[in-house]
Formats: structure tokens, C-alpha cells, sequence
């Protein structure tokens, strides 16, 4: 009996000896497939430092590329010392936007600006299956806290920020060879900027951009099932709500587009689009101001990086004008500039 109970012990041992091996080659994997991997998450880094550098943000924007790329804060930042903060991100969908203001809100200053960007596919979701939602979605683990993110999954926390080895599939290849440096296009790489181009290059750039916006709205409006989500649309009431519980002040947008992506959209949708939009804006009183068919952006291809998507040059042109065009931030930006406020004989530059 003391021999049999012996035995089982030295057995357990043994299975819990082996097992911490084992987990501690995982660890020891894990972390190495960390540094070699390419890093999918990159455009969420710029949360890294949230806590310790933006804690009393003044103007910001929310929204998926369209806002990221359209909202250039460098000036207001660098020369007027503004605080100010893009939460924009790719193919970002309103719940998720809603769920980072949950999570940042007590990081913005009293009486302070947000940008909500309307897109035409804004009340529906971009991905199309399950798949894309999952690999989408990742990135939000590695910044949101748990409570935060919508659907929480512990199991897509684990494979995708905590321990990606575990999912690591093809890719495990990356552990073996010797290391090899890559140069890889950063991921906001615009396209080559000139305010003129010959007549060559214009119909080249013509025939690139009708084939980008093809693909744009392919990839915007196509295989969805629904265009106008009852949860999409709830989610933008309760953003507008959070902001004004918060003293923010929501504005909603829509950025400039190029035509050949705007001709592509039906009157039908469109009719239906700034139907919801003035449904939303009726009963919050919200203002609303739609740069996507404005013809000071539509044809000017030098201002764009894609069908849809504003280059740095374009950006910079769109926040002079809504500078100059929405009431609401000209008064913010008269009211509340850090470096001259309070001067009784400082006037606005505009």
C-alpha cells in the first residue's frame, strides 16, 4: 500500500514536472513568435500611451479610415498646442467607437469637440462573414479592457493577444529560419502627392482611381444583407448621448469623397442614408455638415490617396475648411485656444 501511494506520487510529480516544461516552452515560444511575427495590430499602438501622455484632449474624432485619414491634428497640436487625439481605425464600426469613449471618457476636457464621421457604410458592417469579424476585431484586445469590448471573448483573447502562438497555424515556419529583415510600405502609406499633373498623368490617375473606387464600393456595399442596422444606428444615439453626458460636443460628418466613388452609390441609398442621418440629427440636435459630394474635393484627385480616403494634402485643405465652415469648431477654436486665451488683443487667425 505505502509502495502503490509511493508510486502515485512520484506520477504526479512527474505529470506536473512535465507539464511546467511544457508551459514554460510555450512562454518561451510565444514570446519569440512576438518579436518575429508582423505586428497586425499596428494602428492600434498609438493607445499605448493614452494613459500617460492624453489626459485632456480637446478636439478628437471616432470613425473607421475615413476619419483616421482625414483628421490631421499636427498643426493644432505642434503650433497651436492644442490636445488633441484620432481614435479612428480601420473598417471601425460604431460599437466600437462607442466602447473606446467608454473606456477614455474621463481622458477628455471639459466642453471639448468630437468629430463623428457618417459613411455610407456606416450602419452595417464591413466584414461580410464571421471569419473577417474575428480577425478584425483582435486588435481591440490589446487596448480595451475586457468589460469594454462588445462580445467579449476570452478564448479570442487568448489566441490573438495574449499567447498568438497558439494560432500561429502556417506561420509557426517564423520560429525556425534564420532572421531576415524585411523592408514592408507602412501601413497609412498615401499616394505620391502633386497639386498639378499633365494631362498624362491625370488620365492615368482617372483610370487608377475608377478601379479604386470599384473596389471600394464593392468592398462598402456589396453582400450585405442589411444597409441600415437598427444596432448601428442605436449605437450612434448612444455615442451622441455619452458626449453630451460628458460635455463633448458631437458633430457629425461626412468626409470628402472622390466622384467616381459617390456616382457609384444609387440615389436609392443615398435618400435612405441622410433620411437616417436627419432622423438622428432631428431628434438629438446634432449638427450635420456632408463634404462627400463637395466639388472643392470630388475632382481634385491630388487630394486623395484612394477613391474614398484623403491623402496628407487633402487633409490638411479639409481642416482649414471646416475651420472656416462649422460653426461649432470655429467658435471652439475662438473660444478655447491654449496658447492666446485670455489676450484681449488676440484675434483668430480666420
Amino acid at each position: 500500500m505505502e509502495l502503490m501511494k509511493k508510486s502515485y506520487i512520484n506520477f504526479l510529480m512527474k505529470c506536473i514536472t512535465v507539464s511546467g516544461i511544457a508551459f514554460l516552452l510555450l512562454l518561451l515560444l510565444n514570446y519569440r513568435y512576438k518579436q518575429v511575427m508582423e505586428d497586425p495590430y499596428a494602428d492600434a499602438h498609438k493607445f499605448d500611451f493614452m494613459d500617460s501622455t492624453f489626459n485632456n484632449i480637446q478636439i478628437a474624432n471616432i470613425g473607421s479610415s475615413h476619419g483616421e485619414y482625414a483628421f490631421y491634428y499636427e498643426e493644432l497640436t505642434k503650433q497651436s498646442g492644442y490636445e488633441c487625439f484620432n481614435f479612428a481605425m480601420a473598417s471601425q464600426t460604431y460599437n466600437y467607437d462607442l466602447a473606446i469613449l467608454s473606456m477614455y471618457r474621463n481622458h477628455f476636457a471639459k466642453d471639448s469637440i468630437l468629430f463623428i464621421p457618417v459613411s455610407y457604410f456606416s450602419f452595417n458592417n464591413e466584414v461580410v462573414n464571421e471569419t473577417e469579424m474575428q480577425s478584425l476585431n483582435a486588435k481591440y484586445y490589446t487596448f480595451l479592457s475586457p468589460r469594454y469590448i462588445p462580445g467579449y471573448s476570452p478564448y479570442i483573447d487568448l489566441v490573438t493577444h495574449r499567447m498568438p502562438i497558439l494560432s500561429a497555424g502556417e506561420d509557426i515556419v517564423k520560429l525556425f529560419p534564420p532572421s531576415i529583415l524585411y523592408s514592408f510600405m507602412p501601413l497609412k502609406a498615401f499616394a505620391a502627392e502633386s497639386s498639378v499633373l499633365t494631362p498624362e498623368e491625370k488620365a492615368e490617375a482617372e483610370a487608377k482611381f475608377y478601379e479604386k473606387a470599384l473596389n471600394r464600393y464593392q468592398r462598402h456595399m456589396e453582400n450585405k444583407e442589411e444597409y441600415f442596422m437598427q444596432e448601428r444606428i442605436d449605437n450612434l444615439y448612444d455615442i451622441i448621448n455619452l458626449c453630451m453626458e460628458n460635455s463633448i460636443t458631437p458633430v457629425l460628418v461626412t468626409t470628402p469623397y472622390t466622384s467616381y466613388y459617390t456616382d457609384m452609390v444609387s440615389a436609392e441609398f443615398k435618400t435612405e442614408f441622410y433620411d437616417t442621418i436627419h432622423t438622428v440629427t432631428g431628434s438629438t440636435g446634432v449638427p450635420y455638415y456632408d463634404y462627400s459630394q463637395d466639388e472643392r474635393f470630388t475632382s481634385h484627385l491630388e487630394y486623395f490617396a484612394d477613391a474614398d480616403h484623403l491623402n496628407t494634402e487633402g487633409s490638411i485643405v479639409f481642416m482649414n475648411t471646416i475651420k472656416e465652415e462649422i460653426p461649432e469648431y470655429r467658435e471652439f477654436l475662438q473660444n478655447n485656444d491654449p496658447i492666446h486665451n485670455g489676450d484681449p488683443n488676440w484675434q483668430p487667425p480666420f
